[in-house]
């Protein structure tokens, strides 16, 4: 586990600000937090170096690409990871693969043009050597990261490391 930063109520002020909108203007974060663009340019340099903020994130809309279909594809496999990834890659708008612990083996996060390009590449993927399940879930929206909900102060500990 890494080391837990501390942060202030400004501090979690302007994550949030930044967690609903990356592209807030400081000049608005500044006056939502009552502190000088200044010093919200510095906290955001320091949450960076901090490793706190690692980047922002962009979900454009899906219609003008002719994507209807954001779906996680997860994979229970003996072996052949690299060529599952690459499959999916080829036949899909793979957005993130990831090597996983827990119920699959790897999890790919993809778009698709249609519920049937995604039934085939689904098909595919188990057909090939080493592939023991393979689960599509279809989301019913947009991604959405409702991070602005989630308090991003650190749990205080008692001296047993209990919450």
């Amino acid at each position: 586990m890494g080391t837990i930063v501390e942060i202030d109520e400004i501090d979690n002020k302007i994550l949030h600000a930044l967690i609903k909108e990356a592209r807030s203007r400081l000049k608005d974060i500044a006056k939502e937090c009552g502190i000088s663009s200044v010093s919200v340019l510095n906290r955001i340099k320091r949450l960076k170096k901090l490793g706190v903020i690692t980047g922002a994130t962009l979900f454009p809309r899906l219609a003008p690409f002719e994507f209807q279909i954001v779906a996680t594809i997860g994979v229970e496999t003996d072996s052949n990871e690299a060529e599952i990834i690459r499959y999916i890659d080829e036949h899909t708008d793979l957005i993130e693969p990831s090597k996983s612990v827990g119920k699959y083996d790897l999890t790919a996060f993809v778009y698709a043009e249609s519920v049937a390009a995604l039934a085939k590449v689904e098909y595919e993927i188990r057909k090939r050597f080493g592939v023991r399940k393979v689960t599509v879930n279809v989301w019913s929206g947009r991604p959405y990261s409702g991070m602005e909900n989630v308090d991003l102060q650190p749990r205080k500990h008692d001296e047993n490391g209990k919450t």
